[in-house]
This record gives C-alpha cells, structure tokens and sequence, in this order.
C-alpha cells in the first residue's frame, strides 16, 4: 500500500488516536514520533485527524515505521 505521508504534512497537526488499556489518548503526530509505543505491539494508532479541519484522514497519513504494525516494526 502506498503511503499518503508528505512534505506538506505537519506532524503538529495531526492528532493521533490510541486505544490504550487505560483508555483512549489523543495526541499529536510529532510527539507519537518521538515517544512512540515502544515494545508494546498491541499499542498501535487507531484512527487520526487534522487538528485544524477535524477531518478524519487514513492511517497511512501516518509514516508505517509509528503505525506500530508487523511489518513497520
């Protein structure tokens, strides 16, 4: 699959969604980049939008190496 990340893509902008077993988090691209899900494979992104639109985008906004899926890993 191909992947829609781009230049023009501000990682400020856009906010991941997590289901973590504590709960749902939201957090923007840049600190998931830098924090991240480390060993833990089950803690993966579920969905993401751009802050300031609220639209709903694809995972594949999302650069594969953070999407935290097997063959990203």
């Amino acid at each position: 699959m191909a992947e829609d990340w781009g230049r023009d893509r501000d990682p400020d902008d856009l906010m991941v969604t997590v289901e973590h077993p504590m709960g749902t988090i939201e957090v923007p691209l840049s600190e998931w980049i830098a924090r991240g899900p480390g060993p833990r494979p089950l803690l993966r992104p579920t969905a993401v939008r751009s802050r300031a639109t609220g639209e709903a985008l694809p995972l594949t906004v999302i650069p594969q190496r953070y999407r935290n899926e097997h063959p990203g890993r």
